[in-house]
């Protein structure tokens, strides 16, 4: 049996965002995966049976003390043989930059830390190619996020979409028939998606918010405290499209337009959808809006930060159980046709 080359995959999450764990699980099939992470060791971690070797360091993600930590792990580490490095986002890759260089490297970027800070194309260029000279490919989640990337990193580019594994579960065909039910899950914060929880609650009594995944911020972590709101903690992407296929008569996905990163969003959510017959609610300042629309795949908003709650759960209601998903759009958005690219990546 011939032996495996060996990953070192470094991230700022504890491997449970359902992009990474998909990578991670994809990976390990056909490679030795070592995965430096964020978060409590002693707690359960469905990323961990996929690498061979799984650290995680204690602390708040992206604060400058984790990364010293991790960076301190990741030198000791560095002294093993690795065939390739994998990173997360432009954030970690400052601080592990002197690591990065006669490696392979693969930088995967969902998160920009350039366009949180509207710093996209050439600007801040030099800067740029600094950060990205080690680097041998870029990942980025859609064609659109790819021509936010500077001139001069094009050629390293590889797009790899944010789409679900092929979903084979049940599917309810006429959900919740008296109760109107949203699921809200993922990074769970004011700007994706709790203001506006908060506003349709509050003129509601009846709606009921599933919500899942990691908290953002305070108001995001007191809403689970809302009598109408039944948070299930941090799950898989597998158990997330069980609940919207049985559960949910809508998926949330709304990001307010405050930086370019939230309005070029590749939201997994909008595959989710596809894939488990269940419609979206999104907001037209972010891009991928255009694609609900073209589709006919869910309800989109004028504004995220100002909008008539009474009018769009009318609208919600009265849409309820009409969106037909065609079949081709389930076959071509699944994870398993895309997956090579990822495996691509790391041969050199």
């Amino acid at each position: 049996m011939p032996i495996k080359k060996k990953i070192l995959f470094i991230s700022s999450n504890d491997g449970s965002d359902m992009r990474i764990n998909k990578e991670l699980k994809t990976l390990s099939q056909e490679y030795e995966v070592t995965f430096i992470g964020v978060g409590l060791s002693n707690k359960e971690s469905y990323a961990r049976n996929y690498c061979k070797y799984f650290y995680l360091v204690s602390g708040k993600r992206n604060r400058p003390l984790t990364i010293l930590k991790q960076l301190w792990l990741v030198t000791k580490l560095s002294f093993k043989r690795y065939d390739s490095i994998h990173v997360i986002n432009e954030q970690l890759m400052i601080f592990f930059y002197p690591l990065m260089f006669g490696k392979h490297v693969v930088l995967d970027i969902f998160d920009s830390i350039f366009l949180m800070k509207n710093k996209s194309k050439n600007k801040w260029l030099l800067l740029k190619k600094i950060i990205y000279a080690p680097v041998d490919v870029i990942l980025v989640t859609d064609n659109n996020r790819k021509t936010l990337m500077p001139d001069f990193t094009q050629n390293k580019i590889r797009v790899l979409e944010n789409f679900p594994y092929h979903y084979t579960g049940p599917i309810r065909v006429n959900k919740s028939d008296v109760q109107l039910t949203l699921l809200y899950n993922g990074w769970l914060g004011k700007n994706r998606g709790t203001d506006l929880v908060i506003q349709l609650l509050n003129v509601d009594t009846s709606i009921k918010i599933i919500m899942a995944g990691w908290f953002a911020d305070e108001p995001s972590k007191e809403l689970v405290n809302h009598p109408q709101v039944d948070y299930r903690g941090i799950m898989t992407q597998e158990h997330a499209l069980s609940i919207a296929a049985t559960e949910a008569d809508y998926i949330l996905c709304v990001y307010a337009s405050n930086n370019e990163n939230n309005i070029n969003a590749s939201p997994n959510k909008i595959y989710d959808a596809i894939q488990t017959h269940t419609p979206v609610i999104a907001n037209a300042e972010i891009k991928i809006s255009a694609f609900v629309t073209e589709n006919k795949i869910g309800v989109v908003i004028n504004n995220y930060n100002s909008f008539n709650a009474k009018d769009l759960l009318a609208e919600l209601r009265a849409k309820k159980n009409t969106f037909t998903f065609s079949d081709s759009l389930i076959d071509k958005y699944t994870w398993e046709k895309i997956e090579s690219i990822l495996i691509n990546a790391h041969s050199k």
